[in-house]
């Protein structure tokens, strides 16, 4: 928030920041809200006097931050201007960083996407300098794209696979618990946040892409409003976020969601992790492009697959060919989707959450996997438990997770 520019100098320092903290109070009420509202709405929420209150919304109004929005009607005396927020003023950045991909989106506060960069599926991401200098460029070039000055930019927020930018917690001076941000590199002194915040001179929050995916689904999918909600994406690999009474829970040390990891079914596959029978060996696109190649060894034909080039498909082919009817497809991902369920079904007995919620790129075949998946479900959820819970493919799309970094980074703030 200090990138709106409130904070111009350090002379009287104690009422400089009281003022900031009052000024952004009144952005988030405004950003909050519904409908357009009068200074003695927003001083009473906030606690402020109606003095106070005037002369930090004229302030804003005069930095092009609020507008004023008319008068409302009454039936006797004088009528209130009504205020909003001005949402051309102020945008937040989202960014998504998978293993061969990236994207960047900028959103206004109303959570409106006025640029999204183009896929670069050639991005492949690597633990070298070249690959952070190119990150911070390709985001840089992505605001520059959208024609928005970066002193309109509220910060950035990062959705990347995996948990590795993670460390064990670390106490504050006020003793607080918080996870920190991880070197990016191995053996140096650069994290990614730290590194990203120092050269684009902007707030920068990082978390894993299926915690953000789940803050999406709070704030515009179909986990708004629901109070217990497992939600999976299932793309290249496998990820979990659980939400519990309305929270993201992470861990004490962020890794809470590693469903990939729960030990499902013995075979010869060998995870990142260094164990076989992991449930994401066998379930995800990587696993996907594992089962294909089996089945067509094992002497499977298709019209769409040939065994000589089996090394040159990607798992999203095999989802394609879903679409076009294709039977070894159809078969190796109604398997998965089996499987998934089974595993799933531990977790309703576990938690009893309200909703199940399948986002990630098999949202593409809808309910060839999902129904798969609700089978898998009846062979080991308790039948209460599943008969209370909703199963559900997301209905926000598959490129999301630079979308739900912005939307991190709002709720964050408490803009959203």
């Amino acid at each position: 928030m200090d990138k709106l520019g409130f904070l111009k100098t350090k002379k009287n320092s104690h009422l400089k920041n009281r003022q900031l903290k009052q000024q952004r109070n009144i952005i988030r009420y405004l950003a909050q809200s519904k409908q357009f509202l009068t200074i003695p709405e927003i001083v009473e929420h906030l606690k402020i006097s109606f003095p106070t209150g005037l002369k930090l919304i004229k302030k804003l109004v005069a930095d092009g931050y609020v507008l004023e929005k008319g008068k409302r009607a009454t039936d006797n005396g004088r009528r209130p201007t009504l205020y909003s927020l001005n949402y051309e003023k102020s945008y937040v950045v989202g960014v998504e960083i998978l293993p061969g991909f990236i994207q960047v989106s900028i959103l206004r506060l109303d959570l409106q996407t006025i640029h999204k960069s183009l896929n670069n599926k050639d991005f492949q991401f690597t633990n070298t300098t070249a690959c952070l200098d190119y990150i911070t460029t390709f985001i840089k070039d992505t605001i520059r794209e959208a024609s928005i000055e970066e002193n309109q930019v509220m910060g950035i927020g990062v959705g990347m696979i995996g948990n590795n930018f993670y460390v064990k917690p670390y106490y504050t001076e006020t003793d607080h618990k918080e996870n920190k941000t991880a070197n990016y590199l191995k053996n140096k002194d650069i994290s990614l946040q730290e590194h990203l915040e120092t050269t684009l001179k902007l707030p920068v929050l990082i978390d894993n892409d299926t915690r953000t995916i789940a803050t999406a689904e709070q704030v515009l999918g179909l986990a708004k409003g629901v109070n217990n909600v497992l939600v999976v994406k299932v793309s290249s690999t496998l990820g979990l976020s659980l939400i519990l009474n309305r929270r993201i829970y992470k861990g004490s040390l962020g890794f809470a969601g590693n469903f990939k990891h729960t030990q499902f079914h013995k075979n010869n596959r060998l995870c990142v992790c260094g164990k076989k029978g992991c449930l994401g060996t066998v379930v995800g696109g990587y696993a996907l492009k594992d089962d294909l190649k089996e089945a067509l060894n094992a002497g499977e034909t298709s019209l769409h697959f040939q065994k000589e080039n089996i090394d040159q498909y990607r798992y999203h082919d095999i989802l394609d060919a879903v679409l076009k009817g294709d039977e070894i497809a159809i078969q190796i991902v109604h398997n998965q989707g089996i499987k998934l369920g089974k595993a799933l079904g531990n977790l309703l007995n576990l938690f009893d959450p309200d909703l199940v919620l399948i986002s990630g790129e098999y949202v593409m075949i809808q309910n060839f996997f999902l129904d798969a998946v609700k089978v898998g479900l009846r062979k080991t959820a308790l039948l209460h438990v599943l008969n209370n819970c909703s199963v559900e493919a997301s209905t926000l799309g598959r490129y999301l997770s630079s979308t739900a970094g912005a939307c991190m980074f709002l709720k964050d703030c408490d803009m959203i």
